[in-house]
């Protein structure tokens, strides 16, 4: 009887390790198709606009490379094994994640305060934060005042954007716990920004502080070769399509039709 339980917990035992290495056991495989290298790519990140950017380039770049492409979302453990090339570790052929040291795009976050008396609906920019914006011809309308920045507190924020602000309040949502009305303020991107239910105000962030840059890290020549196509005018226009910014200072993506994001871009240095 002892030996017959000893035997089921090592079947048990030996299960549940095949079921966590089961996708290392795949990539692997996957490592080829009909013959045809396949090129992976990890990302580490937690905004799904940038994913869904990548993977509308994964298949465009298919198309014009005739190479196939595994996209997959690693764990931040797995990217620094790559990274360290700790013995037994997958090397992708592309890393994408925050840290890295090839720009790729930024994520741009403008500063919300809550207003009851504006409209609810998308408003039209607003003077940057300790940034003018270029003048643009014919009449526009006056700019707002800007805030009195010890006025509001706290200031919510997401952990990965620290600005010079007064009394920042780090919250893993701040969409959320602004609608609860935990503060007067707070950092979001302007989709973020749509959801809100009640009426505000935009203002950009000083010297760029509001955009977080997102890198990428080519392991190998096939890697470099669709970090270039994404590094491309073709591609870095698309992120207009999934709200982000491009890296290419030269590129402007929003005017006055998308206000909160023509805004955020525009502090950009």
């Amino acid at each position: 009887m002892f030996k017959r339980k000893i035997v089921t917990l090592t079947a048990l035992a030996l299960t549940g390790v095949l079921f966590l290495i089961s996708p290392l056991i795949q990539e692997q495989k996957n490592i080829t198709s009909a013959g045809h290298p396949i090129l992976r790519v990890w990302i580490l990140e937690e905004e799904p606009a940038v994913t869904r950017w990548l993977k509308k380039q994964a298949a465009q770049y298919e198309k014009e490379a005739g190479q196939r492409i595994y996209l997959r979302a690693a764990s931040s453990k797995e990217m620094d094994q790559a990274l360290t090339g700790e013995k037994g570790a997958i090397i992708p052929d592309l890393m994408v994640m925050q840290g890295l040291d090839t720009p790729l795009l930024y994520r741009g976050y403008a500063l919300i305060l809550r207003d009851e008396n504006a409209v609810i609906h998308t408003p039209s920019p607003t003077s940057a934060l300790f940034f003018r914006p270029t003048a643009t011809p014919g009449p526009s309308p006056s700019p707002q005042p800007e805030p009195d920045l010890t006025a509001l507190s706290p200031i919510l924020a997401p952990p990965f954007l620290v600005p010079s602000l007064p009394d920042i309040l780090v919250s893993a949502d701040p969409l959320a716990a602004f609608l609860a009305g935990k503060a007067p303020a707070a950092l979001l991107t302007a989709g973020q920004a749509a959801q809100l239910s009640f009426g505000y105000r935009a203002y950009a962030l000083k010297d760029g502080e509001g955009l977080t840059m997102v890198q990428a890290r080519a392991m190998n020549s096939e890697g470099a070769a669709f970090l270039a196509f994404l590094k491309g005018e073709a591609a870095q226009r698309a992120l207009a399509d999934a709200g982000l910014n491009s890296c290419d200072p030269s590129i402007r993506l929003y005017d006055e039709s998308d206000p909160i994001r023509a805004l955020i871009e525009g502090s950009r240095q």
